[in-house]
């Protein structure tokens, strides 16, 4: 039997059809000016310091909760369908918790208050090639103390800035997400919390509100420790605009927005962008689940299976757009770099690009011939790619050659002589920085389609480079032409 659950809700709130309500008694919050009556209330509930938060609202109710099943996040209960439904909204528009409302983007946010009281600040993320901590673009900040909630977006230098005044003490959570994309994680057994948001509290905050500053470092020592897990998500939140702003400058198209990122330390360090919510799939098979989510786990079979099936059921809003695996060995932590998270960034965000310049019947083509390779090699040295010599080769080898191409492309962009040793075929040499040379680009210039160790050398990651650079290479191939165009 389901018990009376409390709730405060705004005076205008109408129940949904079907459920029975009492409203016990109606309160007065007063606006956020006015602290006074807060002030008194915790005083005589002697409990000043109390950081349990909930959302504002006006009446008090007691509401049985009628035995319906629990809808997964971003879905509600539809009493006239009597199912669970998808808070879906065509382009253009966004599920603001009871209908679609217009997708405009976030308010810039206001002049910085010399007021104390008023919260505001900085949120970086260390770089660890440049040596800098750029400010985490865009990303939603939330401000809360009982029923008092201001939400807000920093800026694109990290900077946020409120407008209501906290007395007392006031709980900072960055979640990230803005309306290039929605930042998930990968929890193991706890397959439910993959809905969620990746969030972090990054403090509780008392006297001067004003300056708060927070940076997402990385932990040294564990290479998979959860707190690298929110400095991945930081990263990634500004990878997707960095690629955005380099499609403006370069002239390719840009990605989609509203992309749902799944990030895994569970994995072997692999990424894929089957886009299963923009294009609407949802037959998530076990093989993509196990090379691309929870591999090297000693259940793996099983949790694969459960995340295939998991991900298949979802619809909408929560569909698995794109997978970042960034498990490494502690030992190779000294590898767990910005620019190799950003380069894998790039490369999957450049399929988002092909897919928004091609559509969804070449990009169904291109993925359905990678997912028939994945579930044919599931594992050993053809794994994920498969051989040169399938149906399903030719289709491979040009979206890889447009991913890897512009991974190193616009990995070079950002950090040119500052780049991390890269390495692309199996069995060939890894180009690292010496203070002068790119090695993201000598990657690229050095890729041999006739390295016989490397079972991908019919994907011709090096082609492009050689297109539009006005250089000329005479090993391992002559390149005698340049002058094109990334367009």
């Amino acid at each position: 039997m389901v018990t009376w659950q409390y709730a405060v809700v705004p005076t205008t709130f109408q129940a949904p059809v079907g459920i029975t309500y009492q409203v016990l008694s109606k309160i007065h919050i007063p606006t956020h000016t006015y602290v006074a009556v807060e002030t008194e209330a915790e005083r005589l509930a002697s409990i000043q310091d109390s950081l349990v938060c909930t959302r504002g609202g006006t009446a008090l109710l007691i509401v049985p909760v009628p035995n319906v099943p629990q809808c997964p996040t971003d879905y509600h209960w539809d009493f006239s369908l009597n199912q669970c439904v998808c808070n879906c909204c065509q382009t253009g528009y966004q599920w603001n918790g009871r209908q679609c409302v217009p997708n405009t983007p976030p308010p810039p946010p206001p002049p910085p208050s010399p007021d104390q009281q008023v919260p505001g600040g900085n949120i970086t993320v260390t770089d660890f090639n440049l040596g800098t901590t750029p400010g985490v673009r865009n990303v939603r900040i939330v401000a809360k103390r009982w029923f008092k909630i201001e939400r807000s977006y920093t800026d694109n230098v990290g900077h946020f800035q409120f407008t209501k005044r906290f007395k007392h003490k006031v709980k900072i959570v960055v979640k990230f997400k803005n309306s290039y994309c929605n930042i998930r994680s990968i929890r193991g057994i706890r397959l439910w919390q993959s809905l969620y948001v990746v969030r972090k509290t990054i403090g509780v905050y008392g006297a001067d509100k004003s300056n708060i500053i927070y940076n997402f470092g990385r932990y040294p020592i564990s290479a998979n420790a959860r707190t690298n897990g929110f400095w991945v998500a930081a990263t990634t939140i500004n990878a997707v605009q960095e690629h955005a702003d380099y499609s403006a400058i370069f002239g390719f198209t840009a990605a989609t927005s509203n992309l749902n990122i799944y990030l895994s330390n569970l994995g072997t360090g692999l990424a894929s962008t089957p886009l299963f919510g923009k294009r609407y799939i949802n037959n998530v098979t076990t093989s993509f689940a196990n090379t691309f989510l929870v591999n090297h786990r000693f259940n793996e079979i099983q949790m694969a299976a459960w995340y295939a099936s998991f991900f298949s059921t979802l619809a909408g809003a929560a569909r698995l757009d794109m997978a970042i695996g960034y498990h490494v060995k502690d030992a190779d932590i000294a590898t767990f770099t910005s620019d190799l998270i950003k380069g894998t960034e790039y490369h999957e965000l450049s399929h988002v690009s092909h897919y928004a310049k091609l559509g969804t019947v070449w990009y169904s083509s291109f993925v359905g011939a990678e997912m028939a390779e994945i579930a044919a090699h599931p594992s050993g040295s053809l794994s994920p790619y498969g051989s040169f010599n399938t149906t399903n080769s030719p289709i491979i080898a040009l979206g890889e050659a447009w991913g890897y191409h512009m991974g190193h492309f616009l990995a070079d962009q950002r950090y040119g002589t500052l780049g991390s040793c890269q390495g692309e075929q199996t069995g060939g040499f890894s180009y690292c920085p010496n203070g002068f040379n790119h090695p993201n680009i000598d990657v690229l210039e050095a890729f041999d389609p006739n390295l016989s160790t490397d079972p991908f050398r019919w994907i011709p990651k090096g082609l492009m480079e050689d297109l539009i650079d006005n250089t000329i290479e005479n090993t391992p191939i002559i390149d005698n032409i340049g002058g094109f165009t990334t367009l």
